[in-house]
């Protein structure tokens, strides 16, 4: 349905003899603006993962900072702020990303461009081996057949008056040549009446007074799809798919190298600068370096037992020295 209204409003009120690049234009854009989300999400969760990093740092690191809490709450802070300022401008060049893409349809592109050539000709080959794709016949996506069987359900359930026999075959009103026409089934004859006169049936004057109207219903909408707006919209469709793989496999290879480089390497190359600009400061050299009281008093009391033991240590070589007689 979005394929075959790209299709007209392109074309305007004249037919045109071949598929309008703008309608295409309109389709895939539509479709690579729905790349930007997740590679903004991808970008979210490179930087989750790098924070939580900062919080789980190797043992032996962690270790140390313990000893000086003040000294590690500066430097978790210091990291922070570097990938938070990093952040928008990670996220910058990602939209950037799609927006290049969004600027230019490159209908050139070698992969793309093989496509173009490759199409018509499996259509026509699809078409003749009878394989071909089945598509909606009607404008809202249903085959006739089903849009016929709905008609026939709403038509029913409107005036049971139409419908005396539900076990029969249901029948078409008579022609305006005041004959009717033979009874059939949906599933088993084709029909030969169009949608419209079901429609015509729907809204006749015989339904009951005590219901409401009913609702309008536009009956061109059901009009059957000729084979020329078929064949456009498949050819539409398998380009949509083709330059949209294309350009899904860019963007995949471009937005983690646009991470790396904006986010990962830039924070890995400039977090040493950034820890001695805020850090190294000799007005902040002892506040950033006061002890935790937990790790005073454990190493007083480390010092007492060394003590304690270098006292007991002595006297017991004292007593091996006397000689008992």
């Amino acid at each position: 349905m979005d394929i075959l209204t790209a299709i007209r409003n392109a074309n305007g009120p004249r037919p045109a003899l071949f598929v309008p690049e703008v309608s295409f234009e309109l389709l895939v854009k539509r479709q690579i603006r729905r790349l930007e989300e997740p590679s903004l999400r991808c970008v979210e969760l490179i930087h989750e993962e790098m924070q939580r990093i900062i919080q789980h740092c190797g043992n032996e690191v962690q270790q140390e900072m313990l000893r000086f809490p003040k000294l590690y709450e500066e430097i978790v802070d210091v990291v922070t702020q570097l990938l938070r300022r990093r952040l928008p401008t990670t996220n910058s060049m990602v939209e950037n990303l799609v927006a290049i893409e969004l600027a230019y349809i490159n209908t050139k592109h070698p992969d793309f461009y093989k496509d173009i050539q490759v199409v018509p000709t499996v259509i026509k080959s699809a078409g003749e081996s009878g394989n071909r794709p089945s598509r909606p016949k009607s404008m809202f996506g249903k085959h006739q057949a089903e849009s016929l069987e709905m008609v026939r359900k709403a038509r029913s359930s409107s005036n049971p008056h139409l419908n005396n026999d539900d076990d029969k075959p249901w029948a078409v009103n008579a022609n305006a040549n005041g004959k009717e026409n033979d009874y059939n089934h949906v599933n088993n004859i084709p029909i030969q009446h169009t949608v419209e006169s079901e429609l015509k049936n729907i809204l006749s004057p015989e339904k009951p007074v005590n219901l409401l109207p009913q609702v309008p219903v536009n009956s061109s909408s059901f009009r059957k799809l000729s084979e020329h707006e078929e064949h456009d919209c498949e050819i539409i469709e398998r380009l949509i798919k083709s330059y949209f793989y294309i350009v899904r496999k860019s963007i995949q290879d471009t937005v983690p190298k646009a991470v790396m480089h904006f986010l990962v390497n830039y924070v890995k190359d400039n977090l040493q600068s950034e820890l001695v600009t805020h850090l190294y400061k000799a007005d902040n050299a002892e506040p950033l370096l006061d002890e935790s009281e937990h790790i005073a008093q454990r190493r007083q009391e480390a010092s007492d037992m060394l003590k304690a033991l270098q006292r007991a240590s002595h006297i017991i070589s004292e007593i091996r020295e006397t000689h008992m007689w």
